[in-house]
């Protein structure tokens, strides 16, 4: 039998599970349906800004696409990237990694009727100058429950108030530096469904973090029509401050036919048009 959770070997070397190509476009279906469906009391864009000698000033939009008062304040966090995630940065931590005390933001405080949106900025502070290498710390966006935290009764039930938070990371870098990272051990592993996910570690390796998506592409020996994207995982960062972060891209359906699997870590934003690695596996026909 063949293993989809086995390291996944270079070129010539694979030997994984088999699909059927067509349950790729009902997957497709499913999660823009599952996205279509999402309801946010709050949203932010973009996920993240980079502050430069030639760019001191950033914005952030924060909009309220409920139906209720919003009122929230802004502040700095400062988190260490883990291979999963993010962790509370120490004491020890903080005077390497934080960029807050280069930063201001404005303003500290907002209210938003339904339907409307704040532009908040972030800008170097008067002043100063920005440190060698790369620093980080994380735009923390809060709002409060309002008063009555059970607001109604409908035929869905209740109705309930509750305190939200996002954050989105703020990078301040000086202009000497290049970011690197390659691709480490990659693997195809099963969710609880049974449904296929790549999972791919990104190994930084430069002065500054890297920035991109993860794109798994596949091309079958028999249908002979070319690679087809299968799976995308959007907002992958290769922070310094981890030695490496672990990306599970979904691909959504449960096997893989014969042909070469290849996946690219492909920079977005300032790093547009880059890849910054790709390897490609052999998919063993089934048995």
């Amino acid at each position: 039998m063949n293993n989809p959770e086995a390291i996944l070997n270079p070129v010539t070397r694979g030997n994984l599970a088999a699909v059927n190509m067509k349950k790729l476009i009902f997957a497709i279906l499913l999660s823009i349906l599952a996205f279509q469906s999402a309801q946010a009391d709050m949203m932010l864009s973009p996920l993240r800004q980079v502050i430069s000698s030639e760019n001191t000033a950033v914005t952030f939009d924060v909009s309220n696409p409920s139906d209720r008062m919003l009122e929230g304040s802004i502040s700095w966090i400062d988190l260490t990237a883990t291979e999963t995630g993010y962790a509370t940065a120490s004491i020890e931590q903080r005077p390497a990694l934080s960029a807050a005390p280069y930063l201001v933001i404005s303003p500290a405080q907002f209210r938003l009727e339904p339907g409307g949106h704040v532009e908040i900025a972030v800008r170097l502070a008067k002043g100063a100058s920005i440190p060698a290498g790369e620093r980080r710390s994380h735009l923390m966006i809060e709002t409060a429950a309002a008063r009555t935290r059970i607001r109604k009764a409908s035929d869905s039930g209740l109705q309930v108030d509750i305190e939200l938070g996002i954050s989105a990371p703020v990078i301040l870098r000086d202009s000497r530096g290049v970011a690197k990272a390659t691709i480490g051990e990659t693997k195809l592993v099963r969710d609880d469904d049974g449904l296929l996910s790549l999972e791919t570690m990104i190994i930084p390796d430069g002065s500054h973090s890297s920035y991109g998506r993860i794109a798994v592409y596949f091309e079958s020996h028999e249908a002979r029509d070319g690679k087809q994207l299968l799976g995308v995982r959007e907002n992958v960062t290769g922070f310094l401050d981890a030695e490496r972060r672990k990306i599970e891209t979904p691909l959504g359906f449960g096997s893989l036919e014969a042909g070469e699997l290849t996946v690219r870590y492909e920079g977005v934003a300032e790093y547009d048009d880059r890849i910054f690695d790709a390897r490609s596996f052999e998919i063993a026909p089934p048995e």
